[in-house]
């Protein structure tokens, strides 16, 4: 056994050994200290530097080059992100780690703490900057197994010698290592493989003419026998690494658990907006803008669920004038309608900002609804058949959220634009509305050119019936 792999084996032992003894109510009560966090960020990319020579992660809508507005950078706890409904990280070759304390020193305070999901929205600018105490785990395909260094460490996604793989195949767990083995045999399941014959044809052709079948399969399912690795011993770099800047890895934080639920509170007791849940961003202002886009570019580049073209896809203007047809009701595509025919400046800020405040107003209805409940809830008390002390409490409790309603109620009053909310947001939006409007202009002039254009305009004039109307600038436009 060469020296790098026994010491591998004995890190293994060592990690191990920790969590053997680590107990649910001990990882509750770490956690619920936040000098004890640690942010993890897993990704494809490394981090950029700053001109000052600072390191940083650019938001999507930075890494877009703001095609996509997202402005927040996310983060977990203590922990490398699972796979969830919005995606998988476990081929992300890097992972990020973090002091939160430092973060939040050059960052301020986060959007939203959640042990499974903790989130900034960054200035366009800036990126999430890192602090000087920040440690980065790459792969390094040439060097050791694995080296944990004082400020990074590295690991090996390939170029493993045959000891190294039979010693990281006899690690792994369960389904891992059963997944792991079907890749290894070329036993591969019936549905993975008509999976891969739609996906491509000449996956089929290829397979049905081997001589060898289960070779062709082990051949075709190399890459994903060796992620299995990579992503084994990335996992466990990250524990050492983790160990190293003086933070310990917690497994259980799950969605909704008692160690989630401790991370929101002392979030919460901070002034910070805390969660529980996993799903605070795909319940947030930042989600609601970026559905926003999703519709936008579906308008633009189409061929979305509903099967209709988008603008820029559409194959000729009868294809065009029938997408517009299709999607009038539309707020977006009816400004496009007037744009073409009456040369009304399409307001892309504006389609966010509308957004923006329909959410608010929801929200507002929300606590409105929540209120009138309480209330009649406080009406009914009197009938309940519990302790006057009881009756006592639950007035109080009732009181209580009655009261936090209302200072939702009047924080969405005082936020009427987007800038109000997050001037980080705003920018990003504006920039990203920037980009829109040249892609847009650049589409339309070379429309406009083409013979056909004419009978579109004229359509499309027909179409517009005298009572449409569109909102723009807080005017009413006909």
């Amino acid at each position: 056994m060469t020296k790098e792999v026994e010491e591998f084996k004995q890190a293994i032992a060592r990690i191990e050994a920790d969590e053997r003894y680590v107990s649910a109510q001990h990882e509750e009560s770490y956690m619920s200290q936040m000098k004890n966090w640690c942010v993890v960020h897993a990704t494809s990319y490394l981090p950029k530097t700053a001109p000052d020579g600072s390191l940083y992660i650019p938001s999507t809508a930075m890494a877009t080059d703001f095609r996509i507005p997202r402005s927040t950078v996310h983060v977990t706890l203590n922990h490398i992100v699972t796979a969830h409904g919005y995606g998988s990280w476990d081929d992300a070759p890097i992972v990020i780690l973090a002091p939160y304390n430092d973060v939040a020193g050059k960052n301020g305070n986060p959007a939203e703490v959640a042990g499974t999901d903790t989130y900034w929205s960054v200035n366009p600018d800036k990126g999430l900057v890192l602090p000087e105490s920040a440690y980065v785990i790459q792969p390094d395909d040439n060097g050791p197994l694995f080296q944990i260094g004082e400020h990074g460490a590295t690991y090996k996604r390939d170029n493993y010698t045959e000891e190294e793989v039979a010693q990281i195949e006899s690690l792994l767990d369960w389904p891992d290592r059963d997944e792991y083995m079907k890749y290894k045999n070329g036993e591969i399941e019936d549905y993975v493989l008509e999976y891969e014959f739609r996906r491509d044809k000449r996956i089929q052709q290829m397979y049905e003419s081997a001589k060898d079948k289960k070779a062709f399969l082990r051949g075709l399912f190399e890459e994903s026998r060796f992620a299995i690795l990579s992503k084994y011993l990335r996992d466990i770099v990250f524990k050492m690494a983790i160990k190293k800047i003086g933070y310990e890895y917690v497994g259980s934080i799950l969605d909704g658990n008692d160690t989630s639920s401790k991370i929101a509170r002392a979030a919460i007791e901070q002034g910070i907006p805390g969660n529980a849940s996993n799903k605070g961003h795909s319940n947030s202002l930042y989600h609601e803008l970026e559905e926003c886009w999703g519709r936008i570019i579906s308008v633009f580049e189409g061929n979305n669920i509903m099967g209709t073209c988008g603008i820029f896809n559409a194959k000729d203007m009868s294809e065009l004038f029938d997408f517009f047809v299709r999607e009038d009701d539309d707020p977006f595509v009816v400004a496009i309608i007037h744009n073409l025919v009456e040369d009304k400046p399409v307001d892309f800020v504006k389609v966010y900002q509308d957004t923006y405040v329909s959410t608010i107003e929801r929200y507002k209805r929300y606590c409105q609804y929540d209120q009138d409940y309480y209330k009649r809830e406080i009406g009914n008390i009197s009938n309940y058949n519990i302790s006057d002390e009881r009756k006592k409490e639950l007035e109080q409790e009732y009181q209580g959220k009655i009261a936090r309603r209302d200072e939702e109620i009047a924080k969405w009053s005082g936020m009427k634009t987007i800038v109000d909310y997050d001037k980080n947001l705003d920018e990003t939006i504006r920039r990203h509305c920037e980009r829109l409007s040249k892609e847009y202009e650049s589409w339309r002039t070379e429309l406009i050119k083409k013979p056909e254009f004419s009978d579109l305009k004229q359509r499309l004039k027909e179409f517009i019936t005298p009572d449409e109307v569109i909102q723009m600038d807080g005017r009413d436009e006909y």
